[in-house]
């Protein structure tokens, strides 16, 4: 019995060009602008910065690594931290909405119905993710959601000691928690750490999952029978 699911973002609950031809393009017109005029949140992300660099980089070069790691789609914490807090001005200015896959909003419901508790694990910051469902196409998710990690708070997704730190802080054994992700090495890393894995094909995904069961979406494995 499943107790717990536990879903990636990008290729698997929404689009990927939903993330990558319209968050990531909004936040690099307006990353060097929120440095530079020291926005709320963002001394903290040039800290974060700086103590990777060394810890007396200039501004110049923070707002240089910034884009570079932007443009290189690099996972780093203090990036994600300022993506979130752009996309934040962006939601709340009704410029930017979530996109989810049409069969998610009906699973969602389902696992909630039964009692199947949900969490969201990505690499965008926990900010973001909770603007993405918010105010999403298809309305307000939170309700069916438990919380949310990102590599702040989870650690890294590729890494099988965020699994099992999350499923630490869910309170849920390995053996109940399933994930879902359209990345092959997440879920290596997921199975490494104990939790079942589902591979997500979605349109254009090419993907191979191995020995990991793939779906084509989220009705493929039946929540209303196998998720209980």
């Amino acid at each position: 019995m499943t107790l717990a699911v536990v879903l990636d973002i990008e290729g698997t609950v929404s689009p990927l060009s939903a993330v990558h031809d319209v968050l990531f393009p909004y936040a690099r017109e307006r990353l060097e602008s929120w440095v530079r005029q020291e926005r709320p949140g963002t001394p903290d992300v040039v800290d974060g910065v700086r103590a990777t660099l060394g810890g007396h980089a200039g501004l110049d070069d923070v707002v240089r690594t910034l884009l570079e790691w932007h443009d290189g789609n690099a996972k780093h914490s203090p990036l994600k931290t300022l993506h979130g807090l752009v996309w934040e001005r962006g939601f709340l200015d009704g410029e930017l909405s979530g996109v989810v896959y049409p069969d998610v909003p009906p699973a969602l419901a389902e696992w909630r119905r039964r009692g199947t508790r949900c969490w969201i694990y990505s690499s965008g910051s926990v900010l973001a993710q909770r603007l993405w469902f918010s105010r999403s196409d298809h309305g307000d998710l939170r309700g069916y959601l438990d919380g949310h990690f990102d590599t702040l708070t989870g650690g890294p997704k590729r890494d099988p000691l965020s699994y099992q730190r999350i499923g630490r802080a869910i309170g849920t054994p390995a053996r109940d928690v399933r994930f879902l992700s359209d990345s092959r090495a997440e879920l290596d890393a997921a199975r490494t750490a104990g939790w079942e894995t589902i591979g997500v094909r979605r349109p254009g995904c090419t993907t191979d999952f191995g020995t990991h069961r793939a779906i084509a979406d989220f009705t493929e494995f039946g929540p209303a029978r196998e998720v209980a």
